[in-house]
């Protein structure tokens, strides 16, 4: 009986409809179509087999919602066949840059909206001007930084369009460094001398890879580069890494360590070809603030990367922390450089 209820719900479900005027199917045929059913009729077959009683019953309603899905029919809501509105599969949840609003969408605070109209928008300011400016329009509770980014023609996937550097701000940056030495012998005492926060040689190494974070620069002699190349994936991603390029790896510890309590400060290009780079605080002199950006400028023309084909300035920008940008006009930017170099 069971057997029989499953063959018939499984032709049911695997063969199409039969006309009136269709001969009877053999026996065979209900096991053994001669047409291959579609990949969306086997969830069914097996069903058929594995619970004939369900199989049976969901036939018996398919033939009900055949007959009420007929053309002029009209169900209570008033959709035609009875067939209801169109379903509409959920959406998943934006998340990270997706889950921000749109520019059109987005809000400024009133106080930022209140500085942005002390500069104009579209307008290329020397840098006098933009120095001041920018000290103006800085508002929030704390001392903000002063930060400059340039838009460069450069494309880093290419080995000679590369930059990298550092440059040594006369004024400093306003900020406390932390400073980690790793090296072995008798520059542990030299470096503890020059001021370093921390030092080590081995032992500091197993504590880094035990999670330890606690410093803002890493120095490493040249002998000890072959211990650190093992820290990569931890000091890589956070910009710790040592590095020739970066002044991190040097032969002369207590040279390196002084450059970087005065106020070094290394920069690269980031992969949409911007450089950003931190110039002190807002509280500076203005005097202050145009000696270590235009430190800042001839830096980076000094350090063209061979590879630098057109204009090598886009475009360059001033702003703190929390307020808006000042565009800077790029002649009067690099002439200023060059008179005050002389």
């Amino acid at each position: 009986m069971a057997t029989s209820a499953a063959a018939t719900a499984s032709a049911s479900l695997l063969a199409p409809a039969a006309s009136s005027t269709a001969p009877a199917a053999s026996p065979n045929a209900l096991f053994f179509p001669s047409s291959v059913p579609s990949l969306r009729a086997y969830p069914r077959l097996l069903l058929a087999f594995r619970c004939p009683a369900a199989a049976a019953q969901g036939a018996v309603l398919e033939e009900e919602e055949a007959e009420a899905d007929q053309p002029g029919q009209y169900d209570d809501d008033g959709y035609e066949g009875g067939r209801g509105p169109a379903f509409t599969a959920p959406t998943r949840p934006r998340t990270g840059k997706a889950a921000l609003p749109l520019r059109r969408d987005r809000t400024r605070s009133k106080r930022f909206l209140e500085i942005q109209k002390l500069r104009e928008s579209k307008k290329d300011y020397d840098v006098p001007t933009a120095i001041s400016l920018m000290k103006q329009m800085s508002s929030a509770k704390f001392v903000e930084s002063a930060e400059a980014h340039f838009r460069m023609n450069l494309d880093p996937k290419y080995n000679d369009q590369q930059l990298r550097a550092t440059v040594n701000l006369p004024k400093g940056t306003g900020q406390s460094v932390k400073i980690a030495v790793l090296t072995q012998g008798e520059k542990i005492d030299e470096a503890r001398a020059a001021g370093a926060d921390i030092v080590g040689g081995e032992d500091l190494i197993e504590q880094i890879k035990g999670g330890f974070m606690e410093f803002d620069k890493l120095i490493a002699s040249p002998d000890m580069m072959p211990k650190v190349a093992g820290l990569g994936k931890i000091l890589g991603p956070r910009g710790l890494m040592p590095n020739p390029k970066a002044g991190t790896v040097s032969p002369n510890i207590t040279q390196a360590i002084e450059e970087f309590k005065k106020g070094k400060v290394e920069y690269r290009v980031d992969k949409s070809g911007i450089v950003h780079i931190p110039f002190g605080k807002v509280d500076f002199p203005e005097e202050d603030l145009i000696a270590n950006f235009m430190a800042v400028v001839r830096s980076v023309e000094r350090n063209k990367p061979s590879g630098a084909k057109g204009i090598y300035w886009k475009t360059a920008y001033l702003c703190s922390s929390m307020g808006p940008s000042i565009k800077l006009n790029i002649k009067e930017m690099l002439d200023y450089g060059l008179d005050s170099s002389d």
